[in-house]
């Protein structure tokens, strides 16, 4: 055998050799499995102005003991609670989470957990009193910047759900919109016809293309939809799903490490490290519907007077027993 011949074998199997050991230490069932995850927000012990919660509420008011850094559950080792937040602005002025979803990843199980938040959700903020969850990034960013924002949105669901936080992610519009448009689009398929809003187009039922500016549309459009914000948080769900599927496919995957840098670049905000949103992506590959578990908010609407623009607004008041019991069941 001619030595170039070899050569390229031996090339061939160095080569296949360290692509497998990369693919064996990205397997979530390892990677996350031998990785102390940070907690970067417990359930405050005494929640501000908790008790005219609680009494809104009719139920007495409720507090939770600080969980030791880095500790899982026996139960469900490995998994770990991620906080995804979406801001309404397209540049880098101060602005509201538009988007929140608190995701309870397991990868042992390769299972995943998603409680979507409604941004109105009426929530107790430190020194405002009684007001919209998505008030927490506004406020704390006018003050203290962008990280004081992520922090305080990080806090209020933490609150709320009395479940520790272990990792975010932060993205803004713009970053949303280049980000579909780098990876060409993805395609989605649409259960009916819907009318989005902010570009007033009609996106007929069926498999659709779309590109940045249509994906931010749809996930969105609320007005247009029979269960509104709810709804809007289903689309939130099938966007993330297809967006993954467009990762791995056969075209984009040689792409993959270029297209992780290009989400760091674009994402304003994570704590997430490369490693982590490739094995990330790898598990949400192989995931079937029935893997993932979408959770709403439980609640009833509400009109108040905000504390913060002293005027009537409308809100999703929580019910907080059963905020706290998905947050148990679903979150820890």
């Amino acid at each position: 055998m001619r030595k170039w011949v070899k050569y390229v074998i031996a090339g061939i199997i160095v080569a296949g050799g360290a692509a497998g050991w990369v693919y064996r230490e990205l397997l979530p069932s390892r990677h996350f499995e031998e990785k102390e995850h940070p907690v970067v927000a417990v359930p405050a012990a005494d929640l501000p102005v908790s008790a005219e919660v609680s009494a809104a509420a009719g139920q007495p008011e409720a507090t939770a003991e600080k969980p030791e850094t880095g500790t899982q559950e026996k139960a469900d080792p490995g998994a770990f609670n991620v906080l995804v937040l979406g801001l309404d602005t397209l540049g880098r002025q101060s602005s509201r989470s538009d988007v929140i979803m608190l995701s309870r990843v397991k990868p042992q199980e390769r299972k995943v957990n998603l409680v979507s938040i409604p941004r109105d959700t009426r929530v107790p903020l430190p020194g405002i009193g009684l007001t919209k969850v998505n008030h927490a990034h506004f406020m704390a960013e006018l003050k203290g910047g962008g990280e004081a924002g992520t922090e305080a949105s990080i806090q209020a669901v933490s609150n709320l759900l009395q479940v520790p936080v272990h990792y975010y992610v932060k993205m803004n519009f713009k970053g949303f919109v280049d980000f579909i448009d780098e990876i060409g689009g993805v395609d989605i398929d649409i259960p009916a016809d819907v009318f989005l809003t902010a570009i007033q187009q009609n996106l007929p039922a069926g498999r659709q293309h779309l590109d940045g500016w249509k994906a931010l549309a749809f996930v969105r459009e609320r007005y247009s939809l029979d269960n509104g914000d709810f709804g809007r948080q289903a689309d939130q769900s099938a966007l993330i799903r297809a967006v993954v599927h467009k990762l791995l496919s056969p075209e984009r995957l040689p792409e993959l490490p270029g297209l992780i840098q290009k989400i760091k670049k674009d994402v304003v905000d994570t704590n997430l490290t490369d490693s982590d949103i490739l094995s990330l992506t790898l598990m949400y590959k192989d995931l079937m519907p029935e893997d993932m578990v979408y959770v709403q908010l439980p609640g009833a609407a509400l009109t108040a007077q905000d504390p913060l623009v002293g005027q009537p607004l409308w809100y999703w008041e929580p019910d907080l027993p059963a905020v706290r019991s998905i947050g148990s069941q679903y979150l820890r």
